[in-house]
């Protein structure tokens, strides 16, 4: 019997290891792995695959009834500036300004340049 709760102990601490949720309760998937391969290698399809991970964390973020985690709105703002989807863009970067309003100088200066038709 105690071998049978030291195995669900054990199983339950490996699944709870494994889990993408930081301890400050925000959820990152593959953030990490993601943004570094988009650092490394900047492409198309680097570029594609962490937009794709953002999107995840804001979805498993909702599902999970977790607060997106600071910058990602931002992150993708920026993302879908950067393949002239301006609305797209400024929808994200509000997104981020209601959730984190001290991002707010930071987020109409980023705001300015896709309105603008500037490069951030």
């Amino acid at each position: 019997m105690n071998k049978k709760i030291f195995a669900i102990l054990i199983l339950t601490l490996a699944v709870a290891s494994c889990s993408s949720v930081s301890p400050g309760g925000y959820y990152w998937g593959k953030y990490s792995y993601t943004y570094h391969d988009l650092v490394k290698n900047p492409s198309d399809d680097s570029r594609a695959k962490h937009q794709a991970t953002l999107r995840n964390i804001i979805s498993e973020s909702n599902e999970l009834n977790l607060r997106v985690p600071p910058g990602i709105h931002a992150e993708l703002g920026n993302l879908l500036a950067f393949d002239q989807q301006n609305e797209a863009a400024i929808a994200e970067f509000n997104k981020e300004m209601t959730l984190y309003p001290e991002s707010k100088v930071f987020i109409e200066r980023l705001l300015s340049g896709v309105t603008q038709g500037g490069k951030k």
